[in-house]
């Protein structure tokens, strides 16, 4: 498939954000009540990062790549990760607003109700991620480039949660609305 993923919001067009949000959005609405999807609400993506998007030479989504992850799961959590990953980002120097608006972006377009907690479910996915990269370090028996992976993996969702943290009137102001 023909394009590139992105790590940085100058890489994608702005409304780029809304797109990802219908395409997660999508996936969600064909798979609920599938029998794939067990007892839960739909089938996830799992990895819905900008890493694990195809996008276009015009910055737009095109496709979700790496399915690795895809499993029987919840909306919220498989969408607070792709509000996480494409729109928060601690390092390339972004501001914060510019990232908070981009979140509730990603919350309108997918049509979640602005009663939920956006900001908390963000939040509850990187700690997850710190929680499970953590307690993976004390499993021996992998070489260091291994651990080394994981540690990176603690410190970007660290640094991410760092964003949102100190800067959580700019992000409660911008769902607010």
């Amino acid at each position: 498939m023909p394009g590139v993923t992105t790590n940085h919001p100058t890489q994608r067009a702005e409304s780029s954000y809304a797109a990802g949000a219908r395409m997660l959005r999508l996936l969600h609405d064909l798979t609920a009540g599938h029998e794939l999807a067990g007892d839960e609400e739909c089938i996830v993506h799992g990895d819905a990062g900008p890493f694990n998007t195809i996008f276009n030479e015009a910055g737009m989504p095109i496709a979700f790549i790496d399915w690795d992850s895809a499993q029987p799961g919840q909306r919220l959590p498989d969408l607070a990760y792709l509000a996480w990953t494409w729109c928060i980002q601690a390092v390339g120097n972004v501001d914060p607003a510019d990232q908070a608006r981009r979140v509730a972006t990603v919350r309108d377009a997918y049509g979640l109700d602005p009663a939920i907690d956006m900001l908390a479910a963000v939040i509850d996915q990187q700690t997850r991620m710190i929680a499970s990269s953590t307690q993976l370090l004390t499993h021996p028996g992998h070489d260091d480039s291994y651990y080394r992976r994981l540690q990176s993996t603690i410190d970007w969702a660290t640094a991410d949660r760092d964003v949102i943290l100190q800067n959580r009137l700019v992000f409660e102001s911008a769902l607010a609305r």
